[in-house]
């Protein structure tokens, strides 16, 4: 398990150093997020892990992007965002 910062309101995620034979691009997931008790955009859960599509851009973490903590474990890294307008166009959205 790992501790992945992420830019807030980011659906489409990659998990870095996920890449394997099987999985050459790695793995993503989609992130749920909701608003808490006092309107703040949290993280209400997440999708199970998937392989990234071979077609899909991946866009580096924004420095300036507030950030939230997502998974548990030891030292955070930062979650790389996949556009989701191409996850539409993958699944003919």
């Amino acid at each position: 398990m790992i501790i992945m910062q992420i830019p807030r309101g980011a659906r489409f995620i990659g998990i870095p150093g996920t890449e394997s034979v099987e999985n050459p691009r790695g793995l993503m997931v989609e992130v749920y997020w909701e608003q808490d008790d006092s309107g703040s955009l949290c993280i209400s859960g997440h999708s199970p892990e998937t392989p990234i599509p071979p077609n899909i851009q991946l866009q580096a973490p924004l420095n300036s992007a507030s950030r939230r903590g997502f998974l548990a474990g030891n030292a955070p890294v930062l979650g790389l965002v996949i556009d989701p307008h191409s996850m539409q166009t993958l699944n003919g959205r």
